[in-house]
């Protein structure tokens, strides 16, 4: 008999800690609305409403606005991104995603593939995924072991935030998050003046490369499987792999059966200015994205997809009309040169 009420008081014991973890950790997680892994705002889009997904790292939240494709081709897009992100997280993204949506396809930015071990960023990427098995394998997978508790029990991460919780943590914690209306795109209003194109030097090892390989070809095969058309881009940017890099990026990829853009190429055409349109080397500010977006748009009408009918066209409506203005409101001032307290990743 005292055996069975321990056993008891230690199921209750863990049904307590699994209820205070479960109300506690939504309200201490840092709110996360811009800079990648917005995954519960992406979550509040409705079923089965987007026709393209965008993957990859910074260089994808930053440069691609999902209003001004909304706007040049009628297509729902979000980018589902996240900072600094390597393949076999974007490959779990992919897969997380496409369960609340069927694109018609998908865009993954391709530097992806050039880069190399870290995890750096895997507890913003992986923190904010739902709970899934596209969480945990990366999770053991990737991580080493010290980072393993934080990233199982973000109780355990992010435990020392009590003292500075503000009132949206309470908020979003217990109300949740309303749907983004930039769409996973974040908003970079400063400016830094940058010189041509360059090489940027990535190195790479040909086994990191290998594997980072192998996961485009998980990727293509699932996206056949699932009947979306794969395709992997560069954007234009100051710091761009080699030519010879381009090429084999380029010959491989489309060799897996996808297509490749490499935007790179074109970078007179985008009507880029140097001085205004560029928050860093790698990443365009507002100015540059819009461009950059309109430019990507007209290549993506260009398949004819054929847009879907829009299942909230009140809320592409106020997409188009917040990042309007929140882009005119910049437009009316001087161009805010870049300071270092925050950078694109």
């Amino acid at each position: 008999m005292n055996l069975k009420k321990e056993l008891a008081g230690l199921l209750c014991l863990f049904l307590a800690l699994a209820l205070f973890h479960a109300v506690s950790v939504p309200v201490l997680m840092p709110k996360r609305c811009d800079y990648g892994s917005v995954w519960n705002m992406y979550l509040q889009e409705p079923e089965d409403s987007l026709d393209l997904l965008v993957f990859g790292s910074s260089l994808a939240y930053c440069d691609v606005v999902p209003s001004v494709i909304y706007e040049e081709t009628g297509l729902t897009s979000f980018v589902m991104a996240g900072p600094s992100q390597r393949l076999p997280i974007t490959y779990r993204y992919l897969l997380e995603a496409c369960k609340t949506q069927s694109p018609k396809a998908v865009l993954i930015e391709a530097t992806c593939l050039l880069l190399g071990r870290g995890d750096d960023s895997l507890k913003v990427n992986l923190t904010y995924m739902p709970w899934s098995l596209n969480r945990l394998i990366p999770t053991f997978q990737e991580a080493s072991r010290e980072d393993w508790p934080g990233l199982l029990f973000p109780l355990y991460a992010y435990h020392d935030r009590w003292d500075s919780l503000t009132l949206e943590d309470w908020r979003k914690g217990f109300g949740g998050y309303e749907p983004d209306p930039l769409a996973g795109y974040t908003f970079l209003d400063q400016a830094s003046p940058a010189e041509g194109p360059k090489d940027r030097g990535y190195r790479i090892t040909e086994e990191v490369y290998a594997e980072n390989l192998n996961y485009i070809s998980r990727m293509i095969d699932f996206c056949k499987e699932q009947d979306i058309v794969p395709i992997f881009f560069l954007t234009a940017n100051i710091n761009q792999p080699s030519e010879e890099l381009q090429q084999r990026m380029e010959r491989e990829i489309t060799g897996l059966g996808a297509e490749f853009w490499n935007f790179d190429k074109d970078f007179d055409s985008l009507g880029l200015d140097l001085s205004t349109d560029f928050f860093d080397t790698l990443h365009f500010n507002y100015r540059g994205s819009e461009k950059f977006s309109r430019y990507l748009g007209d290549k993506i009408e260009a398949l004819e997809f054929g847009a879907s009918e829009v299942k909230d066209p009140a809320l592409w409506q106020e997409r188009v009309r917040y990042f309007s203005e929140r882009k005119a409101e910049w437009d009316g001032k001087p161009v805010r040169m870049r300071s270092e307290e925050k950078a694109a990743n």
